[in-house]
């Protein structure tokens, strides 16, 4: 009878510890698989933006080409961007502002806000991305599955003077896998 209250026992605590356990199980396999697969960007199936310049449309931040992005005019305008399906995001890559002598003569985002919402309509709380102070693209690692919707809201800005207006170059996304 001890025997058998012995097996019980180890058995009943093997599955305790594997339900409470499996949470971070799923996290090791997934930070596993992250670390081990190439990332490849992802395109986004819509792009919404709060306002645009002419010339300057939301569509540019996501064109492949860091020569002219997305536009605007304030501090707290936002764009953002749609998934369809939802996937598992590692990075997000921005640029700011355009190349070469442009880039100090014009405006461009210091710090912004990423607002990420998968799925399931959870919003996943990212501290404020401070953006490079070069035509380079900054990194920002972020693993999170299910993602759907990126909104990225501009909350600080250099170089604003009039006649010129705020421009986010570039964004990339990379998920796990081709």
């Amino acid at each position: 009878m001890w025997r058998r209250l012995t097996i019980l026992s180890v058995v009943l605590a093997l599955v305790i510890g594997a339900v409470l356990l499996f949470p971070f199980g799923q996290w090791l396999v997934q930070d596993v698989l992250d670390k081990t697969m190439a990332p490849s960007n992802l395109q986004p199936t819509k792009i919404t933006a709060s306002s645009e310049i002419a010339g300057h449309p939301a569509t540019a931040a996501v064109d492949e080409f860091t020569n002219q992005g997305w536009g605007t005019t304030d501090v707290g305008e936002w764009i953002e961007f749609e998934f369809d399906p939802p996937f598992r995001l590692l990075n997000v890559l921005v640029t700011t502002g355009p190349p070469g002598n442009a880039f100090q003569a014009q405006a461009r985002p210091t710090r912004v806000e990423a607002i990420i919402t998968d799925s399931n309509g959870r919003v996943h709380p990212q501290p404020t991305w401070i953006l490079g102070s070069a035509h380079e693209a900054k990194q920002f690692p972020i693993q999170i599955s299910n993602v759907r919707q990126i909104r990225l809201v501009v909350h600080e800005t250099t170089g604003v003077t009039r006649g010129k207006h705020i421009e986010l170059g570039e964004v990339e996304f990379q998920k796990r896998g081709s």
